[in-house]
């Protein structure tokens, strides 16, 4: 189980509201990784959650991404990197749990996904902003 702390801040409330919103899915998640005969509610929770991460991703990526070009976080260009290799993973893993649904192994998989993304994106990359708190200017990045 992740447990939110100040380590896992960014000085950016939006930001830092979405990323304990993850960290309280993927704690949910846990659950169903462990279990290997859900029940039908379990597995509605399941694609519950891959939802919620696939509109998750666009929109807090999309966000995060204004923030640190704004506050021209060093990490930013990192950050875009990241963010585009973690997409294609899901993209890859929706597209077989699309063709090959429901297993425990793939809830394992997700899981331990998202788990890793957590500890190495947020805990290493994201928090860069704590340091980036003055808007150089306020204009979105160019798509």
């Amino acid at each position: 189980m992740l447990n939110w702390n100040e380590n896992f801040a960014t000085g950016q409330a939006l930001i830092d509201t979405q990323h304990r919103m993850l960290i309280a899915y993927v704690n949910r998640l846990e659950g169903l990784a462990e279990n290997t005969s859900p029940s039908p509610e379990e597995v509605a929770l399941f694609l519950r959650f891959i939802e919620f991460l696939e509109d998750y991703l666009v929109t807090h990526f999309k966000e995060e991404e204004q923030c640190m070009y704004r506050f021209r976080c060093p990490a930013h260009h990192d950050n875009l990197r990241a963010h585009s290799e973690f997409l294609d993973f899901f993209r890859g893993f929706k597209l077989r749990f699309d063709l090959e649904g429901y297993r425990s192994e793939v809830v394992r998989e997700l899981f331990a996904a998202c788990v890793a993304w957590i500890q190495r994106h947020i805990l290493r990359i994201d928090v860069q902003l704590r340091s980036c708190q003055t808007p150089v200017f306020e204009p979105e990045p160019p798509e």
